[in-house]
């Protein structure tokens, strides 16, 4: 990577906003401090650190000191930064990266770094501004460089060990002196056609004990109301008496400053409310303030929750007088009384909003018990009704994530004061759709416990501990989440009010469960006599009956008893021609179905036939490129090459791929799918090269799209290393694996899903290179893994033995692989049957061997 910017260095670069200069900005000696400590010939730190309470004007004298040096052109590239999370960190040094060298930013964490690599060897002049910080652990990992050629600067509250050090300089930032009060007052007065005398404006400044961000809204409030600073006084002093108690002592808050920053609101949020349209400031502010101060988007204010509560508090239909004009010009009165800032520029959804937390704390404490609760289901309502349906990850996304998690850490007790709300159940969704299983599993478990704590037996409880046993299983801990299904099965069974049909729901995801942790015969027994009951409860014509067929068909093709499927998906599939007619969706899903096991009894020809009628039955109703007839050509491109007959299978797949886009667009996770199975059609017909090319087609819209850290991205990179590893590139594809298998147990976890198949691709492509070895070590730990998350009975398990049994034969270690084999053999036919293709090739092995 290049040291240089693709630009010209003499002109200064800025990446990220700084927020614009306040009106009649002063001057102060911490800013000129500032100056000197950092452009000093003898400066020994690289990090400097501006430290104060809220509202003293940390982040003004950093923005304006940036100001002055691009002014001055002194540095070459200054990246201002809000270090309210890592993500946002992360998202500033990508763009960085991107404008300096076009780096692709797709890989947000690892654009970031590369940009802290470009940081640390650039001959250029930087500067990185790290504003408000909220706490040290936010930068590990994301510290810019102790160089030469930059410096940091952070602004934060915190006082932390964790921010000292022998090159991190502390510059303290107070309020103002009353020299510098007087100035700002007065500037700021006659800028608007006013004058007061320096005496009342020295009294006023003291009442305000020199705090800027209580100066910056009385002057606002006294330019907007007209009103003389003695009166401003007197309701000050009348607002903080009945106000200031309200308030408890707040961290961020500097000495006895709550009741102060409580009454200049007040008066603020009056004359906001006060400005057309009349009344509406008062309501948009408390939906603000349950909201992350440090930014949300515009758009939640237009959802219809907002406006019902808006109209609520007018007492006005929302549908006729809560127009999203009238929501924008309260935004704007709000933004000119200081209340709130309003950046119409940060994403393409409207904008995003941030209010000062103090704001904030003030708004809040105005607020009775059952307002702020109306509050909060306004907001999270909004929250839902705004969040995009699509499974992107895209910036609104984050920001709405990030918000749900502020509210859930903040307003948890209302969210749950009746039953789950809606936003609750959306964060664990999100979480598990943006690869984040773990952090799925850990918030669902401190949901879970927070309901108990209300009431053990509330019925959301239920779905939340369903939601948990997913995350586990996503997560890719099968045995915790059996558990957790057994138990909630066992709770259900035994409530009072207990609802039978939830307990047969249970039942059906505890039994596909249990088949996805090995125990495939036991799933099967679960099936049949859920089957029993369903048809007891619902009748043998209720579609949740028929699902539980189609699932007892999975389950015993599953346990290899491919003939008792084909049996029962028959039996399934007279009922529905009968009951829901041939052209009923759930008609041909069970055609699929039925297909799929007469193909897996062998009868490749037949199951080809059968899907190729439903296609040309399909097409005659819906057309022949309609959504209705996706799957079927899915499955039948499968059949196809089953057969060898590869050309028919990419043609059909290529022409169901330009539908699905047609459709969905090309980054959607289904068309993404679809094109994977075109890269392996096209592989499996040996062009290699081809399904490579696609495959990185692939991974370059899950970058762009998902970023680096979805379970989609990882599973696409394993992809092109599958693919280059065909293409005769097997030691660059075993470093991809290699690499691919690191990141997987760092992001995803050792325990996940594709963490354990990488391994094993690993080990497959270490023995194709030729490196016995190191394949012995690999599938010793595959058998290690599998053992652990599914039993050493598992069908998974067994596969593992069987590659650590030929590993051994490669290795020459012909006695313990044929003990080995043998092993394998035994629980195959015990588990599977003999006839079933795993132990008839196990076999082949142990006859090799014994000759």
């Amino acid at each position: 990577m290049s040291s240089q910017p693709n630009r010209e260095a003499s002109t200064p670069l800025l990446i990220g906003a700084p927020p614009r200069e306040a009106d009649c900005f002063q001057g102060r000696t911490e800013g000129a401090l500032l100056k000197d400590e950092i452009q000093s010939p003898d400066v020994t730190s690289a990090t400097f650190l501006l430290v104060g309470s809220g509202g003293v004007g940390k982040t003004q004298i950093a923005a304006h000191y940036v100001r002055t040096r691009l002014a001055e052109q002194s540095v070459d590239v200054v990246v201002w930064a809000s270090a309210s999370s890592q993500e946002s960190v992360q998202h500033s040094y990508a763009q960085a990266i991107n404008a300096l060298t076009g780096a692709d930013i797709s890989d947000v964490e690892n654009a970031a770094a590369q940009f802290l690599a470009w940081a640390h060897i650039t001959d250029l002049k930087w500067l990185v501004v790290l504003d408000d910080l909220t706490t040290p652990s936010i930068l590990r990992g994301l510290w810019p460089p102790t160089c030469d050629s930059g410096a940091t600067l952070v602004t934060t509250r915190r006082r932390d060990a964790a921010l000292v050090g022998a090159q991190r300089k502390h510059i303290p930032v107070g309020t103002f002196q009353e020299i510098e009060s007087v100035r700002y007052l007065s500037e700021k007065l006659i800028s608007n056609g006013r004058e007061e005398t320096s005496e009342e404006l020295g009294r006023l400044a003291r009442d305000l004990d020199y705090l800027p961000v209580a100066l910056a809204q009385s002057a606002a409030y006294l330019i907007d109301s007209g009103l003389g600073c003695s009166q401003y006084r007197e309701l000050l002093a009348d607002r903080r008496r009945s106000l200031s108690e309200l308030v408890p002592d707040v961290e961020s808050l500097p000495d006895d400053h709550v009741g102060l920053v409580t009454a200049t609101w007040s008066l603020s949020m009056d004359q906001a409310n006060s400005l057309n349209p009349r009344g509406f400031a008062r309501p948009v502010l408390q939906i603000a303030a349950v909201l992350s101060g440090s930014g949300f988007p515009r758009e939640v204010f237009m959802a219809s929750a907002s406006r019902e509560f808006i109209g609520v508090s007018l007492g006005e239909a929302a549908d006729q007088q809560i127009t999203a004009n009238r929501i924008v010009a309260a935004l704007r009165n709000l933004r000119r009384l200081s209340l709130i800032e309003d950046d119409s520029t940060v994403v393409d959804d409207g904008g995003i909003i941030r209010v000062h937390g103090l704001v904030q704390r003030a708004v809040l404490e105005t607020l009775d018990e059952g307002a702020y609760e109306d509050a909060v289901e306004a907001a999270a309502d909004s929250l839902v009704e705004v969040w995009p349906k699509s499974s992107v990850q895209s910036d609104l996304v984050r920001t709405l994530r990030l918000n749900a998690e502020f509210m859930c850490e903040n307003s948890m007790r209302e969210l749950l004061s009746y039953f789950c709300h809606d936003l609750l159940f959306k964060h664990g969704e999100n979480l598990l759709a943006a690869g984040f299983a773990p952090a799925a599993v850990e918030y669902l478990t401190t949901l879970r416990a927070a309901i108990e704590e209300i009431d053990s037996d509330r019925p959301d409880l239920q779905f939340v501990r369903l939601s948990l046993g997913d995350a586990l299983e996503e997560a890719g801990q099968i045995s915790l989440a059996l558990s957790e299904y057994q138990t909630l099965l066992s709770d259900e069974e035994g409530r009072d009010n207990g609802s039978e049909e939830d307990t047969l729901h249970i039942r059906s995801v505890l039994a596909e469960c249990r088949g996805r942790a090995g125990d495939t015969k036991g799933s099967v027994r679960d099936f049949e006599e859920l089957l029993k009951d369903r048809i007891r409860f619902h009748g043998l014509d209720h579609r949740l009956t028929s699902d539980t067929r189609r699932r007892l068909v999975t389950a015993r093709s599953r346990a290899g008893d491919i003939p008792g499927a084909i049996a029962t998906c028959q039996e399934l599939l007279e009922d529905e021609f009968r009951v829901n007619g041939r052209d009923h969706p759930d008609t041909r899903h069970t055609q699929l179905h039925l297909a799929e096991e007469i193909g897996a009894s062998g009868d490749v020809v037949g199951a080809i036939e059968i899907l190729e009628d439903l296609l040309a039955q399909v097409s005659r109703v819906h057309g022949k490129h309609s959504e209705e007839t996706f799957s079927t050509r899915h499955y039948l491109a499968e059949w196809y090459v089953e057969d060898g007959r590869h050309s028919a299978a990419i043609k059909v797949t290529q022409s169901l791929l330009q539908d699905a886009t047609a459709l969905w667009g090309d980054s959607f996770p289904e068309v993404l799918e679809i094109k994977s199975h075109l890269a392996d059609y096209v592989g499996s017909s040996g062009d290699h090269g081809r399904a490579l090319k696609i495959s990185r087609e692939i991974l370059g819209v899950h970058l762009l799209h998902h970023g680096h850290d979805s379970p989609g991205t990882l599973d696409s990179r394993g992809l092109v290393a599958h693919w280059k590893g065909r293409s005769g590139r097997s030691r660059e594809a075993a470093r991809d694996y290699a690499l691919l298998l690191s990141d997987c147990e760092n992001i995803l976890g050792v325990d996940h899903p594709l963490t354990v198949e990488t391994v094993g691709r690993l080990g497959s492509m270490l023995r194709m290179i030729g490196d016995f070895q190191g394949s012995l070590l690999i599938y010793q730990r595959l058998v290690s893994d599998r053992d652990r998350l599914h039993g050493s009975g598992h069908p998974k398990s067994l596969k593992a033995r069987d590659s650590l049994a030929y590993a051994l034969f490669l290795v020459g270690d012909d006695g313990n692989s044929l003990e080995m084999f043998r092993e394998v053999y035994a629980k195959q036919v015990l588990l599977l049957g003999e006839d079933h293709p795993d132990a008839v090739h196990t076999l082949e092995h142990i006859e090799e061997l014994e000759k």
